[in-house]
Parts: structure tokens; C-alpha cells; sequence
């Protein structure tokens, strides 16, 4: 901080007392302090995925590997709504069955992330969740230093995986910094 006090000391000379201390105060709120210059160090990124990211992005791997001494969580999440609807619809037997196969594409998802991920020397974990996609990710997301969002996450139409509403909400929704890939 003292360097920008030294600039608006040098730049408001000539002005006294109150005035100068307005106008410090004013500085203040546009001109980042020394603290909030300095990079956040990123030690925890979480990456949220779904039944609608369909594959690895290699480029996310790679771009996670410049985050040195970074822990990378993997969360694969099972829409429960819809698990609900279809044991209400049809049978409990049938909602089981989703859940199942689900979860099936998801541990494959998730190891081919983390074959990704180790592959470049990037530490990760993972978890496995049965819940509300954009409300289990706000909860877990206080605790990382940085969300990795899928473009198409939560998205109703995989197949073209542009970018989906729910995942431009959830990014706007996030305290962390988020990158959206």
C-alpha cells in the first residue's frame, strides 16, 4: 500500500488536509491494494462433471498442469430429480437402474480424467454423488480455490455440448475464479 500512497502523495501535493484524504479515499476503491495485486494461489481446483460431458479434454489437462502443487477433485454427479421421476413413473426398480448406469459411465468418466490428469503428474481425487447438480456444486465450491466447469455441464443436449444455460448460471453463481471449457 505504500507505493500507492507514495503515488497519490506525489500526484495530490499541492492539496491539504481533508481534501487530500477524500481523494485518498476515493483512490482507494478503484486502485488495488499491494495485497489484492498478488496472484491467489490456486491449491484446490474441483471439476464438476455429468452424464453430458461426453470425453477427456486433453486441453483441460493440460492447462490444469500449469497450476503447480495443485490437488484436482473430480465429482461426477447423478441427477437424484430425475432418479425420483422415473421411480415415481415406473418402478422403484427401474430408478435403480438408472442410478446404476449411471454411475457406471461415471466411474469410467472419471478414470479416464484421472488417467488424464496423472499422466501430466497432477494429483486429483474423486467423488461419486447422487443430488442436485448446480446446488451440490455451490455447496462443495467454498472449499476450492478454482472451479473447472464443463461448457456442456448440466446441459440437456450432450450431443452438441455447446454451452449450456445451466453452466453459464452456475459460473455466474460461483465466488471462485471458474474456467469454462
Amino acid at each position: 500500500m505504500r507505493y500507492y500512497e507514495g503515488l497519490i502523495k506525489r500526484k495530490f501535493k499541492d492539496v491539504v488536509g481533508s481534501k487530500y484524504e477524500a481523494i485518498q479515499k476515493e483512490y482507494s476503491e478503484y486502485i488495488l491494494t499491494e495485497e489484492e495485486m498478488r496472484p491467489h494461489e490456486i491449491k484446490k481446483i474441483l471439476l464438476p462433471l455429468d452424464f453430458s460431458v461426453t470425453e477427456v479434454s486433453e486441453s483441460l489437462c493440460e492447462l490444469l498442469s500449469t497450476y503447480e502443487n495443485a490437488t484436482v477433485t473430480l465429482v461426477f454427479i447423478t441427477d437424484a430429480q430425475i432418479s425420483e421421476i422415473i421411480m415415481a413413473s415406473l418402478d422403484e426398480e427401474a430408478g435403480e437402474e438408472f442410478i446404476q448406469k449411471k454411475e457406471d459411465y461415471g466411474t469410467r468418466l472419471l478414470d479416464d480424467y484421472e488417467h488424464c490428469l496423472a499422466s501430466r503428474n497432477i494429483p486429483c481425487m474423486r467423488r461419486m454423488l447422487l443430488g442436485n447438480k448446480q446446488q451440490d456444486i455451490l455447496k462443495i465450491a467454498s472449499d476450492f480455490d478454482m472451479v473447472a466447469l464443463p461448457k456442456c455441464y448440466a446441459s440437456n443436449h450432450p450431443d452438441s455440448c455447446a454451452v449450456s444455460g445451466d453452466a453459464i448460471l452456475l459460473a455466474q453463481s460461483l465466488a471462485q475464479p471458474t474456467i469454462v471449457f
